[in-house]
């Protein structure tokens, strides 16, 4: 009698466990095909090759450069430093966009973050880093 009851409460005690690990399965940033921003997640765009890296230490009016895959029209990429809007010029080599520009006159003795977004409708990407921008 003891050994039915026990193997019972296993047997519940599993199947409860095993239900909250597949309800939370498309959690954690994980295994879903949305963003946080509620677009589709796509792995075509991408932006690589940031420069200066995060963290750096940079002085003001810097150049900062990066590079987009997968659109083959700058008019969809926007960038900020501390949100802040900064001009690019766009370099196409290969297939891949190459843009480069310099940090805004007003950014001194300060932290910013710079945002690259890519409003693509069918995929878009955004990356963004810290400098530290000091004399």
């Amino acid at each position: 009698m003891k050994k039915s009851i026990l193997i019972s409460t296993l047997s519940t005690v599993l199947c409860l466990i095993s239900a909250n690990v597949i309800a939370a399965g498309g959690h954690g940033d994980h295994g879903s095909s949305v963003n946080k921003s509620g677009k589709s997640a796509c792995k075509n765009t991408k932006i690589k090759h940031v420069r200066p890296e995060h963290l750096a230490s940079v002085s003001p009016k810097s150049e900062i450069s990066f590079q987009v895959e997968g659109i083959e029209d700058p008019k969809y990429v926007e960038v900020t430093a501390k949100k802040i809007p900064v001009e690019m010029s766009v370099e196409s080599k290969g297939g891949l966009l190459w843009f480069k520009g310099n940090l805004p006159d007003s950014l001194v003795d300060t932290a910013a973050r710079i945002r690259v977004e890519v409003n693509y409708k069918k995929c878009p990407a955004e990356k963004g880093w810290l400098l530290k921008i000091t004399d």
